[in-house]
């Protein structure tokens, strides 16, 4: 039985992740419902490369959306590829067109889920509080942020980042001739404020925003000229880009956001996307929505949602299973998060949010064995340096270290403490407790 992991359900969508959803489609439309199962692990520890969707094949985990698409087209001879059919010609365009999302389309998804501090305080930032369990709640979310920041720096939309831009104009503020010491009324100093400055950057990012947006989307909406997917007017006839794109769209049209800059472009310039999208949601997903190019809020067919606007509930037409780790393993996913806080061991534990990463088709030993390796390794160095101390301050004897350097002599080492004669030993407590009271000019 095959299990694929991924990210919780947010958005009235079975995830709040692009390539999740893009995995989801896949095995809805290439693997028969008996042969595996959807679990929302949002656990991203049980990949092999630390990110989600994984997919479990007996002892085999795979991650990532393309790796998952060749382990099934190897595993099952071609019977569950979705592009079996497909020609030479479609296959290029697959190819192209999959570099052409991931350049292009994760950028966008980036912007308006978690560069926007708007929607991402608003919408993001509380969907990831239903599907995560403690700590995760509080690391998680800032650490996906600051990835998505990382891809989009070069963009140059920083303007949507209001946190920055409130602490980039209180810098300004501060640093302006009229901040302090000078003779020039009140009534007088110039009324820029903080507010006005965001106003002023969002204003300005509106317009790049649209032609950004336009530069990902209008490629799509040429390729897919009316017909029923993007490759083939057949409505049998999925290929795993039109699970990709899915996966991507999905994302930028469905969820409501606070600035929905980005689901108003495409429901005011891309009537046929949004056909598109409506029509991939509910064979996929089995939602019913009606995703109306006018505008309207989607609604999913089952669940309940929340007063932020996401929905928990998970999706009816997929094969969901309830995540039973067991006590260790849930115990590892909620403690070893902590460690990428941590100066020392953080960079060690966290992967890089800018390196692709790499293949993992072959085959492995399940990860909950594997991933918590370094984490104990480093926990039972500090655990066995604290045994040592306790043992010397304990016993009052501190161990000697021989070496041989010419002649054969004998040498003690006794870790640079001024006590015992000619290098001897730390007799007791009591005499380190009366040496520490000399020392520091303390009489009784």
């Amino acid at each position: 039985m095959l299990q694929l992991h991924v990210w919780g359900p947010a958005f009235s969508l079975p995830s709040i992740d692009p390539q999740c959803l893009a995995a989801i489609a896949y095995l809805s439309q290439a693997v028969p419902p008996t042969q595996w199962e959807l679990i929302a692990s949002s656990d991203p520890t049980l990949s092999p490369t630390r990110v989600l969707p994984a997919l479990r094949d007996e002892s085999i985990w795979i991650a990532g959306f393309q790796n998952i698409v060749v382990h099934l087209l190897e595993t099952s001879h071609g019977q569950w590829h979705l592009d079996r059919d497909c020609t030479s010609q479609d296959r290029a365009d697959i190819s192209a067109y999959t570099s052409f999302l991931e350049t292009h389309a994760q950028p966008l998804i980036d912007l308006n889920l978690y560069v926007s501090s708007e929607n991402y305080h608003a919408s993001t930032r509380p969907a990831y509080s239903h599907i995560l369990l403690w700590p995760n709640t509080w690391l998680l979310p800032p650490q996906r942020r600051a990835a998505a920041k990382a891809r989009t720096d070069h963009l140059n939309f920083s303007s949507l980042d209001l946190d920055t831009v409130d602490q980039q104009e209180e810098d300004r503020l501060q640093k302006s001739p009229f901040a302090a010491g000078t003779e020039i009324p009140t009534r007088l100093l110039p009324r820029t404020t903080a507010s006005l400055a965001k106003k002023r950057g969002q204003h300005a990012a509106r317009f790049r925003l649209d032609r950004f947006a336009e530069g990902c989307l209008e490629p799509l909406n040429d390729l897919l000229k009316g017909k029923q997917y993007l490759l083939s007017s057949d409505k049998q006839r999925m290929t795993s880009l039109d699970c990709l794109a899915l996966g991507y769209l999905a994302l930028a049209l469905v969820p409501a956001m606070p600035q929905p800059w980005l689901a108003n472009k495409m429901k005011g310039s891309y009537p046929d996307l949004c056909r598109y999208v409506d029509d991939g949601v509910r064979k996929c997903f089995g939602l019913d929505f009606a995703v109306v190019a006018a505008g309207g809020r989607h609604q999913g067919r089952t669940g309940d949602d929340t007063s932020d606007g996401t929905t928990t509930t998970r999706t009816t037409g997929l094969p969901w299973q309830t995540p039973t780790p067991d006590t260790k393993i849930a115990l590892t996913a909620r403690l070893l998060p902590l460690l990428s806080t941590l100066p020392l061991f953080g960079p060690l534990y966290r992967p890089s949010p800018l390196q692709p990463s790499p293949s993992s088709s072959s085959a492995s030993p399940p990860q909950h064995n594997r991933i918590p390796l370094l984490p104990s390794l480093t926990l039972g160095l500090t655990a066995s340096v604290a045994a040592f101390g306790l043992r010397v301050l304990w016993t009052g004897e501190v161990p000697s270290f021989d070496w041989v350097r010419g002649t054969r002599q004998r040498h003690r080492l006794v870790l640079g403490w001024p006590f015992g004669a000619g290098g001897g030993r730390v007799k007791r407590l009591g005499e380190m407790g009366e040496a520490g009271r000399v020392l520091g000019g303390v009489r009784v």
